[in-house]
């Protein structure tokens, strides 16, 4: 008969204690969860939040600024007007393409006139940083809460043929695919 230290045994309890909390863990999450369903006013406000605890105690104070004349803002609340006002002259400011042979970001090919998310973030700090009417200035604060969220946004940098996710299908019975079969559709809502 072989016998075990007590230490050893302890141990291994230990360790099969941990492996079985961590998969029952595991079901719990993969059972009770819904598919993701990133961005849409809940993911432009989780990045919205980010953003704001990142902001130097000067940036924050100007942003607290801007946002007091209209009140009741804040950057989550303002994270949406974009796409609330989105227009057929805006509606380029939310992504970009990219061709399928690269994956390098190039202004002359991929922002034709000036017309992608990049360029349009770019405009916008400009304005923002400028001295210019309050207005402007808020109105360009909440172009830049909303295009940092859409520029890390999953299909809004990729390919012209998917439109941002609106021509990509990802598959019948995928969890993925939206209502209109499109990838988008799951991360807009």
């Amino acid at each position: 008969m072989q016998y075990w230290p007590l230490s050893s045994l302890s141990v291994q309890l230990s360790r099969n204690a941990t492996l079985l909390t961590l998969a029952a863990a595991w079901l719990v999450l993969n059972l009770t969860t819904n598919p993701a369903q990133a961005w849409g006013t809940q993911g432009h406000q989780v990045v919205a939040n980010l953003a704001q605890a990142q902001l130097s105690v000067g940036a924050r104070r100007e942003v607290d600024r801007l946002l007091a004349t209209e009140p009741g803002q804040t950057m989550a609340s303002i994270s949406t007007w974009a796409d609330e006002h989105r227009n057929p002259a805006t509606a380029p400011w939310h992504y970009v393409n990219f061709p399928k042979s690269s994956c390098t970001y190039s202004a002359e090919r991929d922002c034709p006139d000036g017309q992608c998310v990049v360029a349009a973030i770019d405009r916008q700090t400009i304005i923002l940083a400028a001295a210019g009417s309050d207005a402007s200035r808020l109105r360009a604060l909440k172009y830049l809460v909303h295009l940092q969220a859409d520029v890390h946004q999953p299909l809004h940098a990729g390919y012209a043929k998917d439109r941002g996710g609106n021509s990509s299908d990802p598959g019948p019975g995928s969890k993925y695919r939206g209502d209109d079969g499109a990838a988008s559709g799951q991360w807009q809502e």
